[in-house]
């Protein structure tokens, strides 16, 4: 039996007989590229790309709908009547650029219930050949993606090696797999505001020399030693893993910001100084989505776990974003932190006032942005300083415990509330101290 069929028949053998019970196309399908490319189909799979065309809460930040069931009316679809926006152009991009060819929009609520794509798929990747990230002349991105991503030849796959060869499928060698502007096309999104910029942050960056490596270079481990790319295939080095590590992976998100906590005695205060710097990535952080956000929370406390009082600036308390409780009944859970010592690194938007009630909303997605309530997302090298007061016991000696953390959320904590989504919050950086001498 040839080499060929050898490789057919494992594609065969390796895919369940309902996987394409709701797709047309079999070849579309990642378990088809994942008879030959097993170990990048698993890391794949694993990886938050796969997951994008199931995120929940992506599906109901779209719909309006709640986390327990029913609906909320917070959401895209609900605050944005009529509109079907275009955030189906990057949580499913193959068909937005079918769609877009016959002059219509996507409803990304559909399509995640049709499951008639994959989302972020080995497909869609690998059969781009160009992207044209392009501003007009007020510096406003064009970001819908049948504007900057062209793709190739339906049964040409384009990667960054160039002797890949497949009896499955035509191959070409593509420099931009090893670029960042392939990533580009999906993580910049140009609403009233530049809503998604984690791109053009790395640009800048990277233009500055401050930045060293592209997206891929992070976001894709370089495989230790000779692997393969796919059964059958040459023995290589410098290939990459397709995890996609990101916000969700422990030792990426742990190695992204740095944290010290310095302090001192004076006028029988404490004063502890901060300093929280991006040591780590190569955009802002946090990245993404408008809703996503780090908080530093800052306790001090007495040898008999009581808080000290704080007396510094009102800026060195953490905003409602932090979660304020349940704004009827006033009930506050453990992560119910506004009002702390702290600050918030995020980039909140604020809404249009209502007409009735003259008040905004604050910490809105993109969709509903009409200004910017605060930006204290880090650059890349650029250290941000804060300091908190606090007043000490009369009686001297007591033992002082500080305890500084760092933590991310990926959505502020109201947002999650509202929506009835468990709290993500993951541990980034945590320095604990004691004072003895005052």
């Amino acid at each position: 039996m040839s080499i060929k069929m050898n490789i057919l028949l494992i594609l065969l053998l390796s895919i369940p007989a309902d996987a394409f019970s709701a797709q047309p196309d079999p070849k579309s399908n990642p378990q088809y590229c994942g008879g030959c490319h097993q170990r990048i189909f698993k890391e794949w799979s694993g990886s938050r790309m796969a997951k994008t065309a199931h995120n929940q809460k992506v599906y109901q930040f779209y719909t309006g709908e709640h986390g327990g069931g029913g609906f909320d009316g917070l959401g895209f679809k609900p605050l944005k009547k009529g509109e079907l926006g275009d955030c189906a152009d990057c949580h499913f991009p193959m068909t937005s650029l079918e769609q877009s060819k016959k002059g219509k929009e996507v409803d990304l609520g559909v399509v995640m219930k049709s499951n008639t794509d994959y989302g972020i798929s080995c497909l869609f990747c690998h059969s781009v050949k160009d992207v044209n990230i392009k501003q007009d002349a007020k510096g406003r991105y064009h970001t819908r993606i049948n504007d900057t991503v062209t793709l190739g030849d339906k049964n040409t796959r384009y990667g960054p090696l160039h002797d890949a060869k497949s009896p499955v499928h035509k191959t070409q060698y593509s420099e931009l797999h090893k670029k960042s502007e392939l990533c580009g096309s999906c993580h910049l999104n140009q609403e009233h505001f530049l809503s998604i910029s984690t791109y053009k942050d790395w640009k800048e960056a990277y233009d500055a020399g401050i930045i060293k490596q592209t997206c891929q270079q992070c976001h894709m481990p370089l495989i230790e030693g000779e692997a393969t790319a796919a059964i059958g295939g040459a023995k290589r080095t410098g290939l990459r893993r397709h995890t996609f590590v990101g916000s969700y992976d422990k030792t990426m998100l742990q190695k992204a910001l740095s944290l010290t906590v310095d302090s001192k005695v004076s006028n029988n205060k404490l004063i502890i100084q901060t300093t929280v710097e991006n040591i780590g990535a190569g955009h802002r952080v946090p990245g993404s989505g408008p809703i996503r956000n780090v908080i530093l929370k800052i306790d001090v406390t007495d040898e008999n776990g009581n808080p000290l009082t704080y007396t510094g600036k009102q800026k060195g308390l953490l905003s409602p974003l932090a979660g304020a409780g349940d704004p009827i009944s006033g009930k506050k859970d453990k992560y119910d932190w506004a009002g702390l010592p702290g600050k918030m690194y995020a980039k909140a938007y604020k809404s249009k006032p209502d007409p009735k009630t003259g008040k905004f909303l604050v910490g809105v997605g993109g969709f509903l942005a009409d200004g910017i309530a605060f930006d204290t997302t880090l650059k890349p090298k650029e250290p941000d300083h804060a300091q908190f007061e606090f007043l000490l016991p009369e009686t001297k000696g007591h033992k002082i415990q500080i305890h500084a953390q760092l933590v991310y959320r990926d959505a502020f904590k109201p947002v999650s509330d509202k929506k009835g989504w468990k709290l993500e919050q993951r541990p980034m950086k945590e320095i604990s101290k004691i004072v003895t001498n005052y």
